[in-house]
């Protein structure tokens, strides 16, 4: 009893470590996919249960992941679909029924930064668009989020270190101009 508690102790360690590596080196093994399994002892008796469940694309891309309840039942999952650039292009969300409950559909300009991403609620209706803005160094300036109607609904703007060039501000406004929340960015060098 103890050596297979071991065992299965051992394979999810060694799953669980092995496959949260880099998409380079997930790419390298050329892993489609993984399971990880949980043993929890629970008033002296042991159970087993599927964790999660991962599944990536030649290009090491995740574009299934996959959560389960400690019952066995599904919780949740997200899948990806990538472009040629191996950026995400569409992201689906999946209650635990396994119905959608978002998809975002994602566009990039020519300098292949995110431009733009629609968001769409579990009947295929658009929900929101949030557009991206750049400076002349590719730093994202603002993230603007509209309803269907092109009503704004809220804003980030980000501002940097002009002599680092880091990130120290992100301030998010709503509709109003009220701020919801400001976060900062401090570094020790």
């Amino acid at each position: 009893m103890k050596s297979k508690l071991l065992a299965v102790a051992l394979f999810a360690l060694l799953v669980s470590t092995s496959f949260s590596q880099t998409k380079k080196e997930v790419k390298k093994l050329k892993v489609k996919s993984s399971v990880v399994t949980m043993t929890e002892t629970v008033d002296g008796k042991e159970k087993t249960f599927t964790e999660s469940s991962q599944k990536w694309d030649k290009n090491g891309n995740l574009i299934e992941d996959i959560e389960y309840n400690k019952n066995g039942t599904f919780k949740k999952k997200e899948s990806k679909k990538f472009n040629k650039n191996k950026e995400p292009i569409e992201e689906i969300v999946y209650d635990e029924k396994g119905n959608i409950v978002k998809r975002t559909e994602i566009e990039y300009n020519s300098s292949n930064e995110r431009s733009l991403e629609t968001v769409y609620d579990a009947k295929d209706q658009i929900k929101e668009k949030v557009q991206y803005g750049y400076n002349a160094r590719g730093e994202k300036t603002f993230e603007l989020a509209s309803d269907v109607n092109g009503k704004t609904i809220r804003k980030s703007i980000y501002t940097y270190d002009n002599a680092t060039g880091l990130r120290t501000e992100k301030k998010t406004t709503d509709a109003n101009g009220n701020v919801i929340s400001l976060k900062k960015y401090t570094y020790e060098f």
